[in-house]
């Protein structure tokens, strides 16, 4: 399989045992929940792109507690001439700045989010969601993160 490398930095946001969540519009996760967060900018630092990410993708901006660590998966999906995506992220928990309300969403080309929902954790599964949100829900449940990667050969996109 041709494989390309994705990187992306994440965040675990909860408020009383819900989750924040995107609804993911593309890529392999669209169709699904999936954890705000994405690629950085040139010269952007992880902490500084998992904010702006928030923001752009949920309205909400968040503090950085800890760094969760790095995790990886190996997705079907064909784009250009590869047919697997290699996803790496920086998973992190992360907490609302204020108890402001979101500001609407940016649309823009690269806009990934169709809107933020808070769901309740227990609802989030591989048929539901994307791996790293399925990672989020286990963290929750104080479960152990795996250490090595995940592949996912019958991985599913549910819809654009």
């Amino acid at each position: 399989m041709a494989s390309f490398n994705h990187f992306g930095v994440y965040g675990i946001c909860q408020r009383d045992g819900r989750l924040l969540v995107i609804h993911k519009g593309r890529g392999p996760y669209s169709g699904r929940y999936d954890l705000p967060g994405g690629r950085l900018e040139t010269g952007e630092s992880l902490v500084d792109g998992l904010i702006r990410e928030f923001v752009e993708e949920t309205g909400y901006t968040v503090k950085v507690q800890q760094n969760l660590g790095t995790f990886d998966f190996f997705i079907p999906h064909n784009e250009d001439h590869f047919t697997q995506m290699h996803h790496m992220a920086a998973l992190y928990q992360v907490e609302l700045a204020g108890e402001e309300e979101p500001v609407a969403i940016s649309m823009f080309d690269e806009q990934d989010s169709r809107g933020a929902e808070w769901v309740d954790y227990t609802r989030i599964t591989l048929d539901s969601a994307s791996p790293l949100a399925v990672y989020a829900a286990k963290f929750l449940r104080g479960e152990e993160l795996p250490v090595t990667p995940e592949y996912y050969d019958d991985w599913e996109v549910k819809g654009s």
